[in-house]
Parts: structure tokens; sequence; C-alpha cells
């Protein structure tokens, strides 16, 4: 899987995620351990991108991108993505994109070297 991230939106995530030695590009719909949001109004239209010290399963697929960046993703949230994927960042927010629709116009971060503790977010949010 092939990923374009532009300048702008990897600048924004390096200093969202400074602890960071991997990336994830997951759901955050409450399938996965780093989602804190769930529910059905969420599958497959709420996204992330989640900063790791070390990689877990399920997230060991590679994607190779324009900025050399250690992304990584899982066999289940690649079922949501389509050719030409892109990570821009505009208004403010990353936004999530294909050659073919907008995934995700506010992705968020989420930094998982912290723990639950650190971060304060240990809530499930649903719809």
């Amino acid at each position: 899987m092939n990923l374009t991230i532009t300048d702008a939106a990897m600048d924004y995530i390096k200093k969202r995620l400074p602890n960071a030695k991997y990336y994830l590009l997951a759901t955050d719909d409450g399938s996965n351990q780093y989602s804190k949001g769930g529910g059905s109004c969420t599958v497959g239209d709420t996204f992330q991108v989640v900063g790791v010290s070390e990689l877990e399963d399920p997230y060991k697929i590679k994607m190779d991108n324009n900025q050399d960046a250690p992304f990584y993703t899982s066999e289940n949230d690649m079922s949501f993505f389509d050719k030409g994927m892109k990570i821009d960042f505009n208004h403010n927010w990353l936004q999530l994109k294909s050659d073919s629709e907008l995934l995700d116009g506010q992705m968020t971060t989420n930094d998982a070297t912290k723990g639950v503790d650190d971060t304060k977010m240990d809530g499930v949010i649903g719809c």
C-alpha cells in the first residue's frame, strides 16, 4: 500500500507525536486497541494517526510513502483504503483522502507512547 503524505501533514504529525518511533494509520471506531471512539456510525469514516514506540499485532503492514516515514496499518484497516491514499493538512486538520473520496476530513492523532494515565484518554466516546 502506497501513501502520500504532504510536507505540512508530516510536520504536524511530528509535532503532535514527538516520541513516536512508528506511526499507525488506524480506524478510530472502537475496533482496535488504540481507538477511543466507537459505535456503528463511525465504522469506516473515522481515522487516526497513532504514534507508538513499538509495533504490535495486527499493525504489521508497512505503508510505503514519499516521506520515508515508518507508517504501518492492519489488514482490517486496509479494507477501507483505495488507490491514491493521501494524508494532507488543511484548515488545521489532518485529512485522509483517496483518488475517489475524502475518507476523513478531521483525522486525529493519538500519542500511544504515553500511558493511559498520562493522556487522560481512557473513556470511550460513542454515537
